[in-house]
C-alpha cells in the first residue's frame, strides 16, 4: 500500500445505512445487506422489459385493467420460471459493481495541506483537560481527532506511539471524537475516566490492542487489568464532567469542520486521513528539525 494514500472514515450517520451489524469502520463491505433489494430491483427491471414489449402500443380501458394486471403477473412469473439465469446474471453484475465501489480508491498524492486556525489550535493546546502523549512541551505538535472503533485511527495511533521514543520533540494531543455511535462514546468516556486515575496512556494503548467487542464489561476488565479502581472508573465514565468534556471535543470538531476521522493537525497544518508510513516519517523528520 502506498503510504501516501489518504484514509478517512466519514461519519456513520451521514453515509452508512447498513444497520447494527455494519462493519464499514472495519473496511468490510456491507453489500451483502443489499441482496434482498437487488432481487426486487432485478425483478422490476425484468418485468419492465417484458411488459414494454408485450403491451407496447396497446391501449386498454378501465374495464380491462384488472385483467391486464393478471396477465402481466402471469407473464412475469412464466418468464422468471423459464429464465432463472437472467436474474442470476443480473444479480452477479450488480454485486460486482457494488464490490468495485467498496474497494479503496487508487493511491493518490495528498492535496496541499491547509493551515488550521491558529486561535483554535492555541485554544486546544491551552485546554488542560486534553490528553497529551509524547513530550508535553514539544515544539512539534500533532493534534489528532479519532474514534477508538476506527481502523485507520487505530493504525495511526499505533504508528505514532511507536515513533515517539525516536521523536522527543513531538507533543501528541489526542481528542476523542466518536462518530460510530453510542458504543464509541462509551469507550471514549472510559478512556477519559482512566485518565482521572493517571492511567490514560495505558488504557488508551490497551483499547488499541484489545480484541473482540468492547462493551462495558470489557472496558471494566481493562481497568481491572491496569489495577484501576473500577467503581471510580465507572462513576467517572458516567459523570457529567466527562460528558461535558465529550461535548467540548465535538465543539472543536465542528469548528474545524471535521466530518470524518482520523483527522490531524500536524505542525499547524490540517492533515486529513491516517498519518502513517512515509507521511509519518516526514513528520518525524520535521519534528527533529524544528527548534
Amino acid at each position: 500500500m502506498n503510504s501516501k494514500q489518504t484514509h478517512t472514515h466519514t461519519t456513520h450517520e451521514e453515509h452508512c445505512k447498513c444497520g447494527e451489524h455494519c462493519k464499514c469502520h472495519e473496511k468490510t463491505c456491507c453489500s451483502k445487506f443489499l441482496m434482498p433489494a437487488t432481487v426486487l430491483a432485478s425483478a422490476i427491471l425484468i418485468s419492465g422489459s417484458i411488459l414494454s414489449v408485450s403491451f407496447a402500443g396497446k391501449k386498454t380501458c378501465p374495464m380491462m385493467a384488472k385483467g391486464k394486471a393478471a396477465i402481466e403477473e402471469k407473464v412475469i412469473r412464466d418468464f422468471v420460471t423459464k429464465n432463472p439465469g437472467v436474474i442470476a446474471t443480473t444479480l452477479e453484475k450488480y454485486y460486482n459493481v457494488e464490490q468495485q465501489k467498496a474497494k479503496p480508491s487508487k493511491p493518490s498524492e495528498p492535496a496541499p495541506q491547509a493551515e488550521a486556525d491558529k486561535a483554535l489550535v492555541d485554544e486546544i493546546l491551552n485546554d488542560k483537560t486534553n490528553h497529551v502523549l509524547g513530550n508535553p512541551n514539544g515544539k512539534f505538535v500533532i493534534i489528532e481527532f479519532f474514534d477508538y472503533q476506527c481502523g485507520w485511527c487505530k493504525r495511526t495511533n499505533k504508528e505514532i506511539s511507536a515513533v515517539l521514543k525516536d521523536a522527543p520533540n513531538i507533543r501528541w494531543v489526542l481528542i476523542d471524537t466518536p462518530i460510530f455511535g453510542e458504543a464509541s462514546e462509551q469507550i471514549a468516556r472510559f478512556a477519559m475516566a482512566a485518565g482521572k486515575q493517571g492511567k490514560f496512556k495505558e488504557y488508551h494503548e490497551a483499547i488499541g490492542n484489545a480484541q473482540g467487542k468492547l462493551d462495558k464489561d470489557a472496558l471494566i476488565k481493562i481497568g481491572q487489568d491496569l489495577k484501576l479502581n473500577t467503581k471510580r472508573l465507572v462513576a467517572d465514565a458516567e459523570s457529567q464532567a466527562v460528558k461535558d468534556k465529550m461535548a467540548n471535543n465535538q465543539k472543536y470538531a465542528r469548528q474545524l469542520n471535521i466530518n470524518g476521522v482520523p483527522m490531524l493537525i500536524v505542525d499547524g497544518k490540517i492533515n486529513p486521513g491516517a498519518l502513517i508510513g512515509e507521511r509519518l516519517a516526514e513528520a518525524v523528520a520535521a519534528s527533529k528539525a524544528k527548534k
